[in-house]
Formats: structure tokens, C-alpha cells, sequence
């Protein structure tokens, strides 16, 4: 039509029509482009309608799908399956389902999917398997119709009516939850995209199905496990940058807070992978001073698939440490462990934590209010220095001498917010006294205010005596500081201001786009000598069948057939 009505029109009226075809493309173009303010996207279905299919907001894979029946989605002799279809999703996803009290036989099993696509010859899917007489819950991944076990299967028993089985994918690790307790877990990465759904081998039943994006700070998934006896709650962390696998999240609140003091959270950075003790555990430590009293602070301790230098590699999706503090570890316990909503980020390291530390502070000023780092590599300069240990966190040597090298113009371009007010201890001279010392004289140069504990023989530990000292200045520089959230640049207030009221700029901006797309065609289409017909091309919607080659083996239905899933049989 763009054609024909163009052959009307003379070289001086193109171009407000031009303009015209531009401005009916900016609705389209503002509601296809992704906007990070929009909520994810959540969906759900509890099946309380007319026995039959799913509905229209479902689409049932190659091979069969559910049907409705006595308010619960049933399956049916072999491989059935839907996915939600009325929604599009990020490939963090999650999908759970309810067991109902119709009890699993010899060869049957229900699970929640994830990432389906191609019509469920792909996915990732948790099961619920009857399992000869001896249930359990497994993970799956199918790829080209072909299932494979991911790790070990975990012997649940049988599962009581309303006991809700939660897949999750973060990156490349993928979850299985029940009632909230992670059960298992796995690594893998080959799929990406698709959409949530039910899977099921067999006639039995699943109810009140929900699935969509994971909502947390940049799909952060943390889930609590238990409180320990010295009063430290564990939480496992599941996030696309600190992976694989779920990552130990320990929490050390105040039971009797020190009167007057402010609450604040003091981040404990490792500086071993997981919960390695070679240099003790800053935890304990801290916990041992009673800290957590003493000066009101909520003890935030994580931990790292492999050792930590808070850098983002790269190189590797999987090592995004910097991310994972600023963007998804911060934000989570601001949101769920805050008491006044006025705290202040606090920061504690040493050696390649401290230098983290140090990093962390200079980079995001308006996330961490004070930082102490004691006896750190401040000189270094190259990113594989220290060996294979720092090039696996940095991944290149541009990425280290650009974003994180404490070379005086790094320091240089980042010494506004510490000219001021002191929000920087520094000490120790054990394992790197030139360093500690050049460092120190850099941040004079740079006018950058700073307190340096006077040399002291300490071992590299953090169990030697530094903490205390540490925690000591901590509090002094905090009490200088304004106790609250204003502390944290504009930037951070615009960009949540801006968050908010972006869906609501979007939708007036479409509006008054619409309305002037209709007036322009209005005065075209009085102008055009005659009328034009439209073409008739079109495609019907529907269902697309099929790829016509998908190579698939047999899904899963007899327990006795490994590594598939209980099934053995082949075709759909």
C-alpha cells in the first residue's frame, strides 16, 4: 500500500509523508522495544473451568497436550504437555505446580517446565516420578525430543495433596523446589528463551499451575534453609552471575542492639571460594566479637562459586561478581532485611577481598557508604599476577587495567565522593607493605580523605586482630556520614524515579502518536485523487505444526530405562 499511495503523491508532499510513516512506527517501536521498568511477566491458571482443553492461553506440545478435568490439568497415555502461550518471558523463568490427591502409579510422573520451545521437543523440566513404588523428584533437560538426566534423582516418598513442586532457571542452573526447599539442582546452559509449562507422563494430575519471569534483583533467586545455633540464618543464592549452582548466603542479625546506635549492614567479603577457612572465617570472627550488638549491624556474608576479586569477567556470563553485589545481592537485602530503611552499606576485606573492597567503594560511592580493607595487593598490576586465581574473576588484561587497576588515573577519575568526608580505612603491612604503602600515598595525592592504621605484625587472617580496629573506624567514619539513604548519588533516586513513571511516559507518548497518525492519514486521505486499495495478502494465525525432522527418543514413563526420564517407549 506504502507503494501505491507514493505514485500519488508529488516530490514536495513526500516528505511529511515520510514523516507521517515515521511517526505511525513510533508506537510500535516504543511498545517492541524492551523497557527494564516494566513489571516481569507472571501468569497462572488454577483449571477451575469446563473439563476439556487447557484454553486458549495454552498451547500443547508435539505429541498431545492436558485436558481439564474435575479442576485439575490431567495427562494422558504417554507424553502430554502445554505451554503458556499468552505472554512472552525472559530465560529466567520459573514454573511450579501442585500435587493433587490423585496418587502417581507404576510408570507415571508430573513436572513443572521451563525454557519450553519447539513445541517441547526442548526444555528443562522438573518431575515428580512414581518410580516403581519408590517416588522421587528429578531434573531433565530435553533437547530435539531426546531426554537426559541432570545429576541424581532425591527420594521424596510419596507427596502429600497441595505439595507444591517450583522449577527455576537462572542462567545456567536450573532448580527444583519443594514447598519453598531446594531439593535439587544442576548446571547447564544449551537452552535459552522459550516459556513456562506442565509437562506429564501418564494420566495423572497437577493443579493451581504458576510460572512467568523470577522476580528478583536481576533474577537473584535466594531462598532460606535454616538458622543455625549461633544465630546465623542460611540462605542458598541462585543467580546467573555468581554460578553454577546455588551459592551459601549467610545472614547475622542483632538480637540486642547497643541503645542509639544505628542499624546498618556490614558486607563480610571471603576471600576463599565457597566457604573455604584457609584465612579463618570473617563470620565467625565478627560474630565472636559480638559485632553484630556492639555497633547494630546486620551481617551479610556470601559466598562465590570460585575465589573472589568483585570484578565481571568478561569472558564469562557466569562470573559477575561486581553485578552480583551492586545489583542483585544489595538491592535483595535493602529490600527484606532493612529495619529503618535508612541503612548504611558497610564493607569489610582484606587481601584480594580488600582490594575488592576498595574497588567497590571508589566504583559505586552512592551504594557503600565506608569501607575498610586491610593488607591487600594495591600494586597490582597485571590481571594474572597472582596466577590463574585473579585471570579466571577478570578474564583479560583490558578488562583489569580499565575497571579495576588502582593506577592514580583510576583513582583520579573516581575521588569526587571521598574529598569530603573519610569513608576509607586502610591498614596492615604483612603480605604487602610496598603496596599499602603506595597506595596510601596515591589517595594523599589524589586529596582523597582516608584513616591508615598505624603498621602493626599481624598474620594474614582474618582472626589476627585487625577486625576490631577495623570495625572501630567503620563506625567513627559512618557516624559522619548522613544515616540514610540520601547519602546514595541522585543517580540511583532518578533511575527508580525514572522506573516508575516510564510505563506511564510510554503510554502518552503511544497515545499522542496515535492521534496525530489518524488526523495525518485523515488529511491524506482527503488529499488523494482516489482510493487505494488495500492488499489482501495475509497470514492466518494459528498453531505452527511441528519441525518436520525433530530427532526425539522415547519420553520418560518406565524408571527401569536410564538416563531417560521413567518412560522408555519411544515416540511422542
Amino acid at each position: 500500500m506504502t507503494g501505491t499511495l507514493a505514485k500519488h503523491l508529488t516530490p514536495k508532499t513526500r516528505w511529511p509523508f515520510r514523516a507521517i510513516v515515521a511517526l505511525c512506527l513510533l508506537p510500535v517501536m516504543l511498545l517492541v522495544l524492551p523497557h527494564k521498568a516494566l513489571a516481569a511477566a507472571h501468569a497462572s491458571d488454577d483449571f477451575n473451568k469446563r473439563n476439556g482443553g487447557l484454553g486458549a492461553d495454552w498451547a500443547r506440545i508435539r505429541g498431545g497436550g492436558l485436558s481439564v478435568s474435575s479442576h485439575a490439568a490431567r495427562g494422558r497415555s504417554g507424553l502430554a504437555g502445554d505451554v503458556w502461550t499468552a505472554g512472552t518471558f525472559t530465560s529466567n523463568q520459573y514454573s511450579q505446580i501442585e500435587v493433587t490427591s490423585k496418587q502417581l502409579v507404576v510408570g507415571q510422573w508430573i513436572g513443572a517446565a521451563v525454557r519450553v520451545q519447539h513445541h517441547g521437543l526442548d526444555a528443562y523440566a522438573g518431575i515428580y516420578s512414581w518410580a516403581n513404588g519408590s517416588p522421587q523428584l528429578m531434573l531433565f533437560k530435553r533437547s530435539g525430543g531426546n531426554w537426559t538426566q541432570l545429576g541424581t534423582g532425591y527420594p521424596s516418598g510419596p507427596l502429600a495433596a497441595g505439595t507444591q513442586l517450583k522449577v527455576m532457571v537462572v542462567g545456567s542452573t536450573i532448580s527444583l523446589l519443594e514447598n519453598g526447599v531446594q531439593r535439587l539442582w544442576a548446571f547447564d546452559g544449551s537452552l535459552s528463551g522459550g516459556a513456562p509449562g506442565i509437562m506429564t507422563y501418564g494420566t495423572g494430575t497437577a493443579d493451581n499451575w504458576s510460572g512467568g519471569d523470577l522476580a528478583g534483583p536481576g533474577g537473584l533467586q535466594v531462598n532460606y534453609l535454616r538458622t543455625d545455633a549461633n544465630g546465623v540464618k542460611w540462605y542458598q543464592t541462585i543467580s546467573a552471575g555468581n554460578a553454577p549452582g546455588p551459592q551459601a548466603l549467610r545472614v547475622l542479625a542483632p538480637t540486642h542492639p547497643a541503645p542509639g546506635v544505628p542499624h546498618n549492614f556490614l558486607y563480610v567479603l571471603p576471600v576463599q571460594a565457597m566457604l573455604g577457612n584457609k584465612y579463618k572465617d570473617g563470620l565467625a570472627a565478627l560474630s565472636k566479637l559480638d559485632a553484630q550488638n556492639r555497633y547494630n549491624l546486620t551481617i551479610i556474608a556470601p559466598s562465590f562459586a570460585i575465589d573472589p576479586w568483585y570484578a565481571d569477567n568478561p569472558t564469562n556470563p557466569d562470573v559477575q561478581y561486581e553485578d552480583f553485589m551492586t545489583k542483585e545481592l544489595v538491592p535483595w537485602v535493602e529490600q527484606h532485611l532493612s529495619v529503618t530503611g535508612h541503612e548504611q552499606n558497610w564493607l569489610l576485606g582484606f587481601s584480594k577481598s580488600g582490594l575488592g573492597a576498595e574497588d567497590l567503594i571508589l566504583k559505586h560511592p552512592g551504594i557503600f557508604a565506608v569501607a575498610a580493607a586491610w593488607d591487600f595487593p594495591a600494586g597490582m598490576s597485571s590481571y594474572d599476577q597472582y596466577g590463574p586465581d585473579p585471570a579466571a574473576s577478570y578474564g583479560t588484561q583490558a578488562n583489569f587495567q580499565a575497571n579495576y587497576r588502582l593506577t592514580p588515573a583510576f583513582v583520579h577519575a573516581h575521588r569526587g565522593q571521598f574529598q569530603t568526608r573519610t569513608r576509607i580505612w586502610i591498614g596492615g603491612n604483612r603480605e604487602f607493605p610496598a603496596d599499602m604503602s603506595n597506595y596510601a600515598s596515591l589517595l594523599t595525592k589524589e586529596e582523597i580523605l582516608y584513616t591508615r592504621q598505624a603498621p602493626q605484625s599481624m598474620s594474614h587472617s582474618w582472626t589476627s586482630g585487625w577486625v576490631p580496629i577495623a570495625l572501630a573506624a567503620l563506625r567513627h567514619d559512618s557516624m559522619r556520614l548522613p544515616q540514610s539513604h540520601t547519602i546514595k548519588l541522585q543517580e540511583k533516586k532518578n533511575s527508580a524515579a525514572g522506573n516508575a513513571v516510564l510505563p506511564y511516559l510510554i503510554a502518552a507518548a503511544v497515545l499522542v502518536a496515535l492521534v496525530l497518525c489518524g488526523l495525518a492519514g485523515w488529511a491524506l486521505g482527503r488529499r488523494r485523487p482516489a482510493p487505494v486499495a488495500a492488499s489482501a495478502d495475509r497470514h492466518d494465525a494459528g498453531t505452527a505444526g511441528p519441525p518436520a525432522a525433530a530427532g526425539r527418543s522415547g519420553p520418560p514413563g518406565d524408571y527401569e530405562t536410564r538416563p531417560s526420564p521413567p518412560g522408555g517407549q519411544q515416540g511422542d
